[in-house]
């Protein structure tokens, strides 16, 4: 079945209007459903553009959703945008990670991502990222020291 990419597709049979606001693992996210929705499709992306789409459409579902916003500002390299409103603790660590990364910082960023991915499991849009920068300023190109192989679970590009 042939999924219309304005409609966010549900998780788990999870659709935009019942429930907790949840990203693909299950973790509940400060966001509105649809917004979640479209996050869980970034994280599913098999590459960029799929992911930078996905982003777009969850900020412009939940403006305050900082967890994208802080993704799509460091896909972007933008600068950071303000994130205000409260936000789950794992949430708070993955904008940490990806600002930090943003902000150039990638060797402090590589730590606070073992941290993080030592805490939650996995967290493919923070790693993508941070590995994404680290590509883009020629350090260390690969996953590797980022808390082990890239889990099975998402895409790779």
């Amino acid at each position: 079945m042939h999924q219309d990419q304005q409609q966010p597709p549900s998780r788990g049979g999870q659709t935009v209007s019942d429930g907790p606001a949840v990203e693909d693992h299950g973790r509940v996210v400060t966001a509105t459903m649809q917004a979640a929705a479209f996050y869980r499709q970034a994280q599913q992306a098999v590459d960029s553009a799929q992911t930078l789409m996905a982003l777009r459409r969850a900020v412009n579902a939940d403006p305050a959703f900082g967890l994208a916003v802080a993704d799509l500002d460091a896909f972007t390299q933008a600068p950071p945008s303000p994130i205000s409103g409260h936000q789950m603790n794992w949430e708070r660590h993955h904008v940490e990670v990806v600002r930090t990364a943003a902000a150039g910082n990638i060797r402090r960023a590589a730590d606070l991502l073992r941290e993080h991915l030592a805490s939650v499991g996995c967290d493919p849009l923070a790693r993508r990222i941070v590995t994404d920068l680290r590509q883009r300023m020629s350090q260390q190109g690969e996953s590797e020291g980022l808390g082990g192989p890239a889990p099975g679970c998402h895409p790779t590009w």
